[in-house]
């Protein structure tokens, strides 16, 4: 939907998941593999990773930021809070053909938030969002909000929506931005028209 979404260099990236933490919809998020969950990844997704830094229960890990290049926006607010200048934004077409099949594969990875503390911006974003590819405007300042709430609360999230943006872009029919764990559990969600 976007003509330029970012590319991310590994070899730049401080992996301080701001990138993902700013993300209006989602499309930026860190993922952690074991080396024998590589070996089945796509050559580039392996290649792009790089041993996750923090210690403890990272150490066991390797970790890459993947892009979905067909559900971001353009942005750029991940490009402009990076403090490496590790996202650059690329033409769409050859970014899509580059990293869908790695976006894919990501997505197929075991969540392993509940291994990591979630109580810094670190640690918030490899917690599973439980709001993602909204209908909101590009750049939304509400979405990033809502979507470290999913993060953080998870599927025991009650939101109460009033009236507003967060109305449209999160209950208009035929989409629904919040999602799932592999239970079937979310966060619960209803709007009050008018009080």
């Amino acid at each position: 939907i976007a003509i330029n979404v970012p590319k991310v260099d590994m070899d730049l990236c401080t992996q301080c998941n701001k990138c993902s933490l700013i993300c209006p919809h989602a499309a930026v998020r860190p993922f952690l593999a074991t080396q024998q969950e590589l070996n089945a990844a796509p050559k580039d997704f392996s290649a792009g990773s790089r041993a996750a830094i923090g210690g403890g229960v990272l150490d066991n890990y390797q970790y890459r930021i993947q892009v979905s290049p067909w559900d971001c926006t353009g942005c750029e607010l991940c490009v402009r809070i990076c403090p490496a200048d590790a996202l650059k934004l690329a033409d769409a077409a050859k970014v899509i053909e580059e990293e869908e099949a790695n976006w894919n594969f990501a997505v197929t990875l075991p969540d392993r938030g509940d291994e990591i503390d979630n109580t810094t911006v670190k640690g918030s974003q490899f917690q599973k969002p439980y709001l993602e590819f909204s209908g909101a405007c590009e750049g939304c300042g509400e979405t990033p909000h809502v979507k470290l709430m999913t993060q953080l609360f998870g599927e025991r999230l009650v939101i109460a929506n009033a009236t507003g943006c967060s109305s449209i872009w999160g209950g208009s029919n035929p989409s629904f931005p919040y999602t799932v764990n592999s239970k079937g559990e979310g966060p619960a969600w209803a709007n009050s028209l008018f009080e």
